[in-house]
């Protein structure tokens, strides 16, 4: 979910462009909460970061590993029928009418490879 986020990021800083695409409200804005940070503070990061590696550089320091991993498990099986019902009903317009019994992952790599077949 990080890259993901990360490249939210970097479409909201001057010069970019994030379509339909943002950080609140949503599992990005989940993660930054998760991680401690609001989106003003993410987005300074990744303005100043190198690239992606230093960016979870920075989020692992902030965050406890034993925490990484927890979220990292939860995000692996966290299927669309668990979202809360307002996000939930948002996820699925977004998302081209995701099924319940997706996995969110699953879900949002379809949506990456359509964009990036898109640009092709």
């Amino acid at each position: 979910m990080l890259p993901r986020t990360i490249d939210k990021a970097r479409a909201l800083l001057p010069g970019g462009d994030p379509g339909d695409y943002s950080i609140a409200p949503g599992l990005s804005a989940w993660l930054l909460g998760e991680a401690g940070l609001s989106e003003a503070e993410f987005l300074v990061i990744v303005h100043r970061a190198a690239d992606e590696h230093e960016v979870a550089r920075i989020i692992q320091e902030r965050v406890d590993p034993q925490r990484c991993d927890v979220l990292n498990a939860h995000m692996k099986e966290l299927r669309v029928r668990d979202l809360p019902h307002d996000e939930h009903e948002r996820f699925v317009l977004r998302h081209g009418g995701a099924k319940d019994d997706e996995l969110i992952v699953d879900v949002l790599v379809a949506d990456d490879r359509g964009m990036l077949e898109a640009v092709r």
